[in-house]
């Protein structure tokens, strides 16, 4: 297979109270804020019309790549593979998780249900839409 490179900038970063990931579910359960840089702004016309978005975000304090993984960080479950997981152990350490919007003011979302820690990169946010996001019925 040939390498190639692929280089993205991030449109901004997360605000959280979370620095480490030692607390999965209160992390996930908090509110946290998608702080992007003013370029953006225009960028965000309209997305207010959506309760949810889609995050996806440079997982940058990854431990690196693992084949298999315990889910969840607990090795009472048998390890897996890794794309069967959600661990942060990916080939390519990008993060994906669906928000709730709370409310957007300038350049700042403020989001419910973002599992990603403060200072994360952002790569892209795209509203959630059930038609095009959820498997048919």
């Amino acid at each position: 297979m040939t390498e190639i490179e692929i280089v993205y900038k991030p449109i901004g970063f997360v605000e959280s109270d979370f620095k480490h990931q030692n607390e999965p579910e209160k992390i996930r359960n908090s509110e946290s804020a998608l702080l992007l840089d003013e370029i953006y702004i225009p960028a965000l016309d309209g997305l207010l019309r959506f309760k949810h978005l889609i995050v996806l975000y440079h997982i940058d304090r990854s431990p690196g790549y693992a084949p298999k993984v315990h889910p969840h960080g607990d090795p009472n479950i048998p390890e897996r593979g890794v794309l069967s997981t959600r661990s942060p152990c990916r080939p390519n350490p990008i993060g994906l998780t669906v928000v709730e919007v709370l409310e957007i003011s300038g350049n700042r979302i403020r989001v419910k249900y973002l599992d990603a820690l403060d200072g994360t990169p952002i790569l892209d946010i795209k509203p959630y839409e059930k038609l095009f996001d959820s498997p048919p019925e």
